[in-house]
């Protein structure tokens, strides 16, 4: 599996961190950055701590549920209405 910007993601992830940048004008996103985490703790604790509200992040307790969670998540930005209604949160 890759993560949105194609990077090969290593068998010990459970979580990643998208590093976004909203544009409000076109209601579009973009990934910038990520970041993977080896602990969904830790990427969730990255998130928590990030003062950038438009980032994303997917995680899971083991490697099945990872990956359901970010491919959901890769749906998901690739959804104008979805990324659209990122608005009403940031």
């Amino acid at each position: 599996m890759k993560t949105f910007l194609g990077t090969e993601i290593n068998p010990r992830t459970r979580g990643i961190l998208y590093i976004c940048k909203y544009n409000f004008l076109n209601k579009t996103i973009q990934v910038r950055n990520e970041v993977q985490f080896e602990s969904a703790f830790d990427a969730l604790e990255a998130y928590a701590n990030i003062p950038n509200p438009e980032s994303q992040m997917a995680s899971g307790k083991d490697k099945e549920s990872f990956e359901r969670e970010l491919t959901q998540l890769h749906n998901d930005l690739n959804n104008p209405k979805w990324v659209e209604s990122l608005i009403e949160v940031l």
